[in-house]
This record gives structure tokens, sequence and C-alpha cells, in this order.
């Protein structure tokens, strides 16, 4: 259940909190955050309040800020706070009579509306009304809005400050080494913050009623002081308008003024809408309609599909796409494998040119994944388990000190989770498939593949037994099993990553020769051909179960693993075992060989994916937030719909439920990707594979049919699936096409049609389908 109350009006969803819960704060901040891709600001109260942690975050500002710390997503001034002042008595949510409250959020704008209601000392009622958003229209704007009202009782009087609050810290640890404050014309305030190698620059002006502002400068904060006076019945109201920039774009701050004078002109209701008119376009092509689906399900969907856009750094590769998005200091703001396997595929499928974007990220990072590779004695390109700009791994070697014995444990994933350079040439193929983009393929995709088959070669290992290469001591998604061999999903993708190499060398020699002779292709081709030819991969047994390991299958099982499921707690299988002996266990963190089965659905037989999915499951806790997505799409895939349901309905509210512990450090970004494959991969089926689209919708029995938008092969393809009928459309037909262009191929139920306008076609009545 969403712990939000759900509100469905005319300009969208909005999620409710109607009552002060200061336990909940950190959750909602995460939640309820504004988010443009550029930055992101969670969403506290502008009221001080105790329990919350206010949040900036400016997409790529990372900073190391000692010698010992690993590079972290800097938490930027704020730009929120404010402080209100009337009658003498200073309001603040904790120290006053609060008459009534509510935090909504609105998915589809992005706005922030809170509402507080005040008593105070004198018997006069008060309402503050606060509203903000980050602005898609200009993506370095942030506006907020305050209106303060007298609801009952007599006029008040006092001071409003704002400003720009240059204290914030990541964790109690501050980045910025010196920060300049200073204003323009009386009216303009500034902020210069300094990182070790980047600048921020924050310009704010405000408008009121109250003339002139009072202006003053404090320790790494600047602020202003603004007259308030509030009849009996009426109101005062205040705009601010935040201009934020890094280094690398800096423009003429005289542009800068103009661009706020011309926001303070037209105000908050003007600004608002010309973001709303950039929002509803993304939204014409991102929105998923799902007939028969609860308010609560529709509110879910689409809240995973806003913080997906807000993540997304448009029009930039020097970024990417961090796991708690822009709305936290989880994780350091670091990249995981997690951008390429779940994020990725929501923007390939509806803003291809976003996902060239993530993957052009990756090719800059190739020198920092060459220098690790070396590091480790390989060869090629070795990406890092968590990546910030650089390239470079942003791993900590330890993880936090044990309490009572005053030692760290040391972080395996960053020295031994390899299958992430796999994943990543993954994501470059299906980018390839999806576009036919051979510019992309010449500047960036090729040198990815080559130098990732490179490493996959000179990490494995002859196997004199086996007469086959094997990787030994690695760990796979499944972050419970560490130190094992031949894990089946890593050593599935090298043979892809590396096959692939092997199959491109050829056409690289042709179109690019001279990266072909660069990257010294020839000599490598051979290598990659053998490898490929003799990597070992577990095989399904005489049960049909493919061994995610070498032991794992020999390992006894956990006995009472219902009760870790079910548990509240994560990880609480940790609490009644030690590491050792979770590994020496058949228990999985998360989905593992069930994720291979997902990245290559048409690689096994059906029986084969089925026997795997339920076996792998019922040895699974889902402790990661990766595992319920994967699971609900594979157990779609083998028509377990209500296993399916179960893990879909948890991974929806896995940022929305009744637990003010969890998500408290931003939201879990590649769950929310997981949303939409699980709907588009999972229940309507679709996979691209060949040059052709198949579908297979395999819908959750209440709902009837399933309506969205995808792009491929540069065609736009409306689609609407039930379990029944399958109607496509190419929202494009009768523009003048490429003269080597021809009709789409899909798949449904066994026959292939070709998409010329429209196709729809009737799955009962398999043969019966018609185009025009």
């Amino acid at each position: 259940m969403i712990y939000y109350d759900i509100e469905k009006k005319e300009d969208g969803i909005w999620l409710a909190q109607r009552e002060y819960q200061p336990r909940f704060h950190l959750k909602t901040e995460s939640v309820f955050a504004q988010c443009n891709g550029y930055f992101g600001v969670r969403g506290a109260g502008g009221l001080p309040s105790l329990n919350g942690k206010r949040g900036m975050f400016v997409a790529g500002l990372f900073n190391c800020a000692y010698e010992d710390e690993v590079t972290e997503l800097v938490n930027c001034p704020d730009v929120t706070e404010f402080r209100l002042i009337l009658d003498g008595e200073e309001i603040c949510p904790d120290r006053i009579m609060i008459k009534g409250y509510e935090r909504k959020f609105n998915i589809y704008t992005g706005e922030l509306v809170i509402s507080v209601r005040f008593e105070l000392k004198s018997g006069t009622e008060i309402e503050v009304i606060e509203r903000r958003f980050a602005s898609m229209e200009n993506r370095h704007l942030f506006v907020q809005s305050i209106r303060i009202s007298v609801c009952r009782g007599a006029g008040t009087s006092g001071k409003l400050i704002s400003g720009i609050d240059g204290q914030q810290t990541n964790s109690g640890v501050s980045h910025f080494q010196k920060i300049n404050c200073r204003v323009y014309d009386r009216k303009i305030m500034q902020m210069k913050g300094y990182l070790t190698e980047d600048t921020l620059s924050i310009l704010a002006e405000s408008s009121c009623e109250s003339g002139t502002p009072v202006f003053t400068l404090k320790r790494r904060s600047v602020e202003a002081s603004y007259d308030v006076t509030v009849p009996e019945g009426g109101s005062w109201e205040f705009e601010k308008y935040v201009y934020i920039h890094k280094q690398e774009d800096m423009a003429e701050l005289d542009r800068q003024k103009e661009i706020l004078k011309d926001c303070i002109s037209k105000g908050y209701a003007s600004v608002i809408s010309a973001h709303k008119e950039k929002m509803s376009k993304l939204w014409q092509q991102a929105a998923i309609r799902i007939k028969g689906a609860t308010l609560e399900e529709e509110a879910s969907i689409a809240f995973a599909q806003y913080h997906l856009i807000g993540m997304m750094p448009w029009g930039s590769s020097s970024s990417s796409i961090a796991a708690k998005g822009l709305t936290g200091e989880g994780y350091k703001g670091h990249v995981f494998w997690d951008t390429e396997i779940f994020v990725l595929p929501f923007f390939l499928y509806n803003f291809p040119e976003a996902a060239r974007q993530l993957l052009e990220f990756r090719y800059k990072g190739l020198d920092g994944a060459r220098e690790k590779a070396a590091a480790y004695g390989y060869e090629g390109a070795m990406y890092p388990w968590e990546a910030a700009v650089s390239g470079k791994e942003e791993t900590p070697l330890y993880a936090a000190l044990n309490i009572y014995t005053g030692k760290a444990n040391k972080v395996w994933s960053g020295i031994k989770e390899h299958h992430v350079t796999a994943d990543i040439v993954y994501a470059v193929w299906q980018y390839y498939s999806m576009t036919g983009d051979d510019r992309f393929m010449e500047k960036f995709g090729y040198e990815i593949i080559f130098e990732a088959a490179s490493f996959w070669v000179s990490r494995a290992e002859w196997d004199e037994v086996r007469k086959a290469y094997v990787i030994r001591d690695i760990i796979g998604p499944d972050e419970y099993t560490e130190h094992i061999d031949n894990n089946a999903y890593s050593n599935y993708m090298a043979r892809y990553c590396v096959s692939l190499a092997a199959s491109l060398a050829g056409k690289a020699e042709k179109v690019t020769p001279g990266l072909y002779h660069r990257l010294k292709v020839g000599k490598r081709r051979k290598s990659w051909e053998e490898f490929s030819e003799k990597i070992y991969l577990p095989e399904p047994n005489e049960q049909q179960i493919i061994p995610q390991d070498d032991t794992f299958l020999t390992k006894k099982c956990l006995t009472d693993i219902e009760k870790y499921k079910e548990s509240e707690v994560k990880q609480a299988v940790l609490q009644d075992y030690s590491r050792d002996e979770i590994v020496d266990m058949q228990v999985l963190k998360q989905a593992d060989t069930v994720m291979l089965l997902n990245l290559f659905p048409q690689m096994f037989s059906p029986e084969v994916v089925r026997k795997n999915v339920l076996y792998y499951e019922s040895r699974t806790i889902h402790d990661s937030s990766l595992s319920y997505c994967a699971h609900a799409q594979a157990c779609a895939a083998i028509g377990a719909m209500d296993l399916a349901w179960k893990f879909f309905e948890k991974c929806m509210v896995i940022d929305l439920d009744g637990n003010p512990n969890d998500t408290t450090d931003g939201i879990h970004a590649a769950s929310l990707g997981g949303i939409w494959t699980c709907i588009v991969f999972g229940f309507a089926g679709v996979n691209y594979e060949g040059e052709v689209l198949h579908l297979t919708p395999r819908l959750p029995e209440h709902w009837e049919e399933i309506h969205f938008h995808i792009k491929v092969r540069g065609k736009d393809i409306e689609l609407t699936l039930s379990n029944t009928k399958v109607c496509l459309k190419d929202t494009g037909a009768g523009r003048t096409p490429p003269a080597k262009e021809s009709p789409l191929k899909v798949e449904v139920g066994g026959e292939v049609y070709e998409l010329k306008d429209s196709l729809q076609v009737f799955i009962i009545e398999r043969k019966e389908g018609k185009s025009a």
C-alpha cells in the first residue's frame, strides 16, 4: 500500500501527506524531490524543522573532501529554507501550534505544495503556502513562491528571511573549500562555491510588495530580510527565482540577471506554465495508460517515470544517472551497473538520444577503465563498479568500522564484481540494434566493445580438465555469494561481449580502418574467436537447472528462508548468520541467473527458463531493491502471473510504502526503471531482437489493456495490447521515409507480420492478422 494519499485532478496525480510527522521527513523529502536532470532539490519544507535533511544536488558535481575519502556527489548550498517571524514569534512547525498541514506533490509536473496553518500566541491563525518546482523549460532555474494569509483574527506583521545557505554538508563533510557571497544592484544575491576542480554559482532574486530588502552576509551564507504585513483576512506574497550553474557552462552574468528579471516580470504562474508545457511534451512520449489499473497503480507507475525523467542529465554526456538519482546522498551519488541494465531501457525505447548520452559517458570513462584493468594485471578496459565522473573506480576499499572489533571489512564488489564491463557492452549493442546509429558505433561503440572483450579474455584462465576457459574468484549480481567460480551470469555475459567483438571486427576493418588499426584489432581477433568458442558456459543439468556457479547446487538450503523473505527488515538474515555461513548456503540476495534469462529471453527453451525462474526465486530473499522488478519481469515471461503480480506490487511501492526508514537517502533509481521494464518487457512482452519486434502480452488479470509509445529504428510506434489483441500504429507514417527504410517486422504468436502504417493482430485467432 502507498503511504501517501492520492488525488487525481485535471492537472495530474498528487501524492499528499496530511499530517506533520517528523519521522517521515527524510523519506518524504526524497520522494517529493523536484528534479529536472540538471539538479535536484529534496522536498524539505521551507520553514525550519527538525528531523529533515536539506539537499540540492547538481548533476556531475563531485568532489573528494579528503585523501582517504572517495569522491561523492556534493550536497550544494540550500535555497529553499526561509524564516518567518510574526508578532515577535518565530514560526517553526516543531514549536508552534499546527492547526492543519498538507505537503503534496504533483507527479506529472513536479510541483511541490506545502500548506501549514498555525495558531499564534495572540490567537491569530495564519496559513503559509509554499509552492516550488525545478524548471524543465530552463533547467538552471529553481522557483519558489510563498503566500502568507490571515485565516482568523487580527492582522499580523513581521519579517521573512530568505537567502542562500552554504553551510550544507554531506553527512557532516563540507566540500566547498571557499565560498564567496555578494549582492548585485541591491536586489540579487550571489554565492560562488569553489571545489577542488569545479565552481558552482547561484544567483537569487526575489519579488514582493515590501520594497528594498535588508541584506546580510554571514559565514558561508547570504540572506535578505523582507518586511511582512498581512491585514485581517488578507495575504502577503513572495516569489524567489534561483539560477544555478556549473563552471563548465558559465554564462554571462548580465544574461543570467536578465533571465531572473524576466521571470519576476512574468510571475510564478507564467513561469510554471512554460515548465508544464515542456513536461507535457515529455509525457506525450513516456506516458503509460492502463485500462483497468487502480489509481494507486497509476500513481506508482507515473511516479517512477517522473523520477526517471528528472534524473536524466538531458543534453550532456559529462555525467550519468546515479543509484539515487538527484534526490539524496545515498551511495555517494555513484553510478552502478543499474544505469545500463535497469534505467537505460526506459530512455532507449522513449528518448534514444538520451540513451546515447549515457553511453557516451561510459566512453569518456574508458581511460579510467583501462587504468583499472592494468592495475589488476588485465588487458583492455575493466569498468569501475562505482563511477563518478572520471571513469576511475570509486568503490571504497573498506566498509564502515565494526563497532565491536574496530576493524573494517573489505569491500569486494569493486575488486571482484566484474560483470559491469559486460553490462555496458550489452547496453551499447542494445542501443545500436534499436537505432542503427552507425556514427555512434564509429565514434564510441566499437572501442568500448573491443576494449571490454580484451579484458574478458585476459580475465579468464585455461582449465585443462574442462578444456575450456573459466572465470574464477568472481562475484555475480547476487552479492551474497562472493568468491565463486564460473558465475553463470558473468560467464554468459563475457561470452556475449567477446563474441560480439569477434563478429564486429570484420565490419570495423571495412568501416573504420583507422580505428581498427589504432586499436590493434587484427592482433586480438584470434583470441576473441578462440575465447568465444572455448569459454565454459554452465549448462542446464538433468533437472534443467543452470548452475549459478560451480558449487551453488551442492550447498545446503536455508530451511526457514520464508522468514527472511517476508521480513520487513532488509538483510535480516545477516542478524542470524555470518556472511561466511550465507556464502555456503543456497541463499540469494537478489536475482542472478534470473537476470541472465531476462536479458536473453530466447537463449534457452521455455521449459528451462520456467524451471530456473521458479527454482532460484524460491532461494532468493529479495534483500536488494533490484530483485522485485527482475523477478516480476521473469515471472510474467513464464506466465506465473500470481508471482509476477506479487513482486510487481512490492516493486511499485518500494519508495512509497509506509516504512519511514526506507528511501531516506534517496529514491531507488534502478527499481523505478524496473517498474517500466516490468510493464513493457514483462507484461506487454516487448522484445526487439534480430531486427524483429516480438510481442507476447501477459497482462495481469484486472488490466484490460496497456497503451504506450516506443521508438524502434527511427519509427515512432504507438502500441495498445491486451491478452487477446495487439494493435500497432506508426505515428510517423505518411511522411516521406528514407529510400532504404523498410517496414518493421513484428512477431506475435509465432507469426511474423509487417508494420506499414498500422497493424492489428488477434492473439486468440493467431492466423488472423491484418495490416493497413
